[in-house]
């Protein structure tokens, strides 16, 4: 009895205790729990990149169980031997059938090769890892190619949910594999680096997992004179990232690093687009190097226009505006100087003209990887950005629509025809009147004087049909919020404003009379005497 009251006792006391245990999580939620903690307290630079590497192997290419296993195993080896602690392979406290770093075999690529590789698109990564427990993926295909193997790959970059574009390598031997897959991986790596600083055109930076010096130096390393894409994360009260903008035209490149730091400076299109504190937004930069030998570069109007810039001008320059502002004011000053024609300075290395289509293919340069475009239309600057030829295979600029100030230009080179015509016949008429003033004709001098006084004012006819054009043109550019067309159409009309007062003054009709009543005096023949 007593034996069976301690039994009860022992039971009560066990089913308190369970129903009192905390809840736990499984070890999936309890890693994201831990990382979330880490990524909140440590500085970045102590943050390793938490690495996901899947293979996929084309059935074609004939790589068995054992082959496949090991190919895995010699590539752990590679990774620790080379990279070390700056790639987490493992994570600590999770068992291996829960582990979501690691390099794994991948089952769910509908087209093991290159060509399903190349057609995989963020999303579908974004929908298969909603909750992203890592920071790089890579994505690896190995398919035959001849009597060897083609090893593919892509990078999914977890802060900018970029995918790289495709990579490729060949080996002709199957037990080095798992070497070629280290270097394409090598090659794929882009670092991150997070902005800290911004002080003008100077930015201070820290790398992820930059205080873990890898084995071989020449690894998943920051290098001086490398290109960074900086990128904003906007985040919700609960630091859920919400969305993701990529800051365009603006490339940060490394000037010094040490082990912690690194300096950058900044070339961006933009006007203090990285300055300035933002609550809730992280700004992080991803490495980019060109991989393709062109980029093809369409220009597309702003707006719903579906015009096609057919025709523009597009130059390349090492020169950003500021430098060939100043080079543009010492031509100008040397031109004062010496009496000369101006001369436009010598800045563009190379010049296009845009296909039917409104594009242009610009070739990588190793020797100069970042240049600057300025686009114009006719004369006119439309715009100017830096930009890395090589980083993408295809990109587009928006520039604004031109469309209305051609047709203001178009409209005042009218003008203009018409005013030469209008001085010209001025021009003759005061001619002819001279002509008789000189052999003492006075009853046509006066008669001629007469008419030109009676007819209308050639400048006020002049400035009614400018200012005509103007105003329907600049009401077009305000409906389309289009500033820079409005400027241009202000300094457009500006001129032909100035033309028309310097040639059609009427000024010129009161010293005609003066002139003729000169000689009137001087022939003895003056009426009003």
């Amino acid at each position: 009895m007593a034996q069976f009251t301690g039994l009860k006792l022992y039971c009560g006391i066990l089913i308190i205790g369970i129903l009192f245990v905390p809840e736990t999580k499984p070890l999936y939620a309890q890693a994201a729990a831990a990382e979330t903690s880490v990524d909140t307290n440590t500085h970045i630079s102590l943050k390793p990149y938490r690495t996901r590497i899947e293979i996929a192997c084309d059935p074609e290419s004939r790589l068995d169980e054992f082959e496949r296993q090991q190919l895995h195993q010699k590539l752990s080896q590679i990774i620790e031997r080379s990279v070390g602690e700056k790639w987490q392979l493992i994570e600590p406290g999770v068992p291996l059938q829960d582990a979501i770093t690691g390099i794994f075999e991948n089952r769910w690529l509908p087209l093991c090769t290159s060509i399903g590789l190349s057609r995989l698109q963020p999303e579908q990564i974004l929908a298969r890892y909603p909750s992203q427990p890592f920071e790089k993926l890579f994505l690896i295909t190995i398919e035959p190619a001849g009597i060897g193997y083609r090893v593919s790959g892509r990078e999914f970059d977890y802060y900018s949910q970029r995918l790289s574009p495709l990579s490729e390598k060949i080996t002709y031997e199957k037990l080095f594999l798992a070497e070629t897959t280290f270097d394409l991986l090598r090659d794929l790596f882009s670092s991150v680096i997070s902005i800290e600083t911004v002080e003008g055109e100077l930015v201070t930076v820290s790398e992820q997992a930059s205080q873990f010096p890898t084995p071989d130096p020449e690894v998943a390393t920051v290098k001086i004179n490398s290109f960074f894409l900086p990128f904003f994360r906007y985040l919700n009260r609960d630091r859920e990232v919400k969305n993701i903008q990529i800051v365009p035209w603006t490339y940060l490149e490394i000037e010094k690093a040490d082990r912690k730091h690194a300096t950058c400076t900044v070339t961006s299109g933009l006007r203090g687009i990285l300055a300035g504190s933002r609550r809730r937004v992280e700004t992080l930069a991803l490495h980019v190097q060109p991989r393709f030998q062109a980029t093809e570069l369409s220009l597309i109007p702003r707006g719903t226009s579906t015009q096609t810039y057919a025709g523009m001008k597009v130059q390349l320059s090492p020169l950003n505006p500021q430098e060939v502002r100043q080079l543009q004011i010492a031509a100008k000053k040397e031109s004062e100087e010496t009496r000369k024609p101006l001369k436009e300075p010598d800045y563009v290395t190379a010049e296009f003209l845009t296909n039917r289509s409104g594009s242009i293919v610009i070739d990588t340069d190793p020797e100069q990887p970042l240049i600057w475009l300025y686009i114009r239309s006719g004369k006119a600057l439309v715009a100017n950005v830096p930009y890395l030829p090589g980083i993408d295979s295809q990109i587009s600029l928006q520039i604004p629509d031109d469309r209305i100030r051609l047709g203001v230009e178009g409209e005042l080179a009218v003008l203009n025809g018409e005013l030469i015509e209008a001085v010209a016949e001025l021009s003759m008429k005061m001619s002819r009147i001279r002509r008789w003033a000189k052999s003492e004709d006075w009853d046509k001098v006066n008669t001629g004087i007469r008419q030109l006084e009676s007819e209308l004012s050639p400048r006020k006819n002049f400035l009614d049909k400018l200012n005509a054009i103007r105003i329907s043109a600049v009401e077009a550019a305000q409906a389309q919020n289009n500033r820079t067309a409005q400027a241009r159409i202000a300094s457009l009309c500006r001129e032909t404003g100035d033309r028309i007062d310097r040639f059609l003054s009427p000024t010129g009709i009161i010293d005609l009379k003066t002139e003729i009543q000169d000689l009137k005096q001087l022939s003895g023949n003056d009426r009003n005497r």
